[in-house]
């Protein structure tokens, strides 16, 4: 098994965060290591719909098929499915923080039994690629401010 978590804070509220990051079909939007991603089946964050990414990771290019198993608006969406040869569960949480939103990333990601022996060169690879993504989310949010409060 492989995986990644990475927390970050940002300073939009959470329900805001959540709309921006949480469906995948707005996936390639904000992550790098994406270069297309729709959904397939169901409506925007409705729980079992399905979403087909395709991921590229240097020369390689793999399909992620995602189901989307877990959603609590505003605070957890989980998608599950595979990708390649892998087996991948992605978390994102969202919490209130002192000046916005605490914004936990969370992946694990099962290989095949003849892949154990590389898990370290492989989750070291993969460390890189979930960091561009956590990048990407950070560049996306402060490109797209929320609209201010007409008061």
């Amino acid at each position: 098994m492989i995986g990644f978590s990475h927390q970050i804070e940002v300073s939009q509220p959470p329900l805001y965060v959540f709309e921006m990051l949480a469906d995948m079909d707005d996936l390639a939007k904000w992550n790098p290591n994406v270069t297309s991603s729709k959904r397939t089946h169901g409506n925007r964050l409705e729980l079992n719909s399905k979403y087909e990414s395709t991921l590229t990771r240097g020369p390689l290019k793999m399909t992620a098929t995602s189901t989307l198993v877990a959603v609590d608006t505003g605070r957890t969406v989980r998608y599950e499915g595979p990708i390649g040869p892998f087996w991948s569960v992605d978390t994102l949480t969202f919490r209130p923080a002192r000046q916005g939103t605490q914004l936990t990333f969370h992946n694990q990601t099962g290989t095949p039994g003849w892949m154990t022996p590389l898990h370290p060169l492989l989750n070291a690879l993969f460390q890189r690629q979930a960091r561009r993504a956590v990048d990407g989310a950070l560049e996306y949010l402060a490109a797209n401010p929320p609209e201010p409060d007409p008061a």
